[in-house]
C-alpha cells in the first residue's frame, strides 16, 4: 500500500498552495487524508473479499491509482456518475485485461463494496481473477476501482 502515500503528499502540498490560509489549507488536508484514508479502506476491504472467494490479493499500484484518479476527478468536476473514458485508460496500460467499477454518494467504503456486490457486473469486475493490480481513487462523493492484468 506504500504506492497510495504519494498521493497524500501531492494533495497536501497541492491544498496548501491552492488555499494559502491555514484554515482553508487544514480542511483541505483533512479531506485529502479523508480521501485517502477511504481509498485504502476500501483496496482493503476488495482484497479482503476477494481472499474469501479463492482469489489473491490485488497489489495497489501509483500507474493504476492516477488513472482511477483522474476519472474520479473529472467525474466530480462533472458531477456525473460514467465509464467515459475506459478504453483510453484500458490503453495506457499495455495490460491485457481491466475492469472498473465506479460509485457515487456511499459514506463509507463498507457501504460501497456492498452495493458493488449487490450488482451483478460490479460483482464480476471485483472478483475477476485475471487482475493483479488496482487503483482506486476518491474525490468528494465519486469513487473508481480501477484493476488491470
Amino acid at each position: 500500500m506504500a504506492a497510495m502515500k504519494a498521493p497524500v503528499t501531492a494533495g497536501i502540498i497541492l491544498a496548501l498552495l491552492l488555499f494559502g490560509h491555514t484554515a482553508h489549507a487544514a480542511d483541505a488536508i483533512h479531506v485529502a487524508a479523508s480521501s485517502v484514508g477511504y481509498a485504502q479502506r476500501l483496496a482493503d476491504l476488495i482484497n479482503q473479499y476477494r481472499q474469501r472467494h479463492g482469489l489473491g490479493p490485488l497489489s495497489v499500484v501509483a500507474d493504476l491509482s492516477s488513472l482511477a484518479a483522474e476519472h474520479t476527478s473529472r467525474m466530480a468536476d462533472q458531477h456525473h456518475l460514467s465509464h467515459d473514458g475506459f478504453r483510453d485508460r484500458f490503453d495506457r496500460t499495455h495490460a491485457k485485461i481491466c475492469v472498473e467499477n465506479v460509485g457515487w454518494n456511499f459514506p463509507y467504503p463498507e457501504a460501497q463494496l456492498e452495493g458493488w456486490r449487490a450488482s451483478p457486473g460490479h460483482h464480476r469486475n471485483l472478483l475477476e481473477p485475471k487482475v493483479t493490480q488496482m487503483g482506486v481513487a476518491v474525490s468528494r462523493s465519486y469513487v473508481t476501482f480501477f484493476a488491470c492484468s
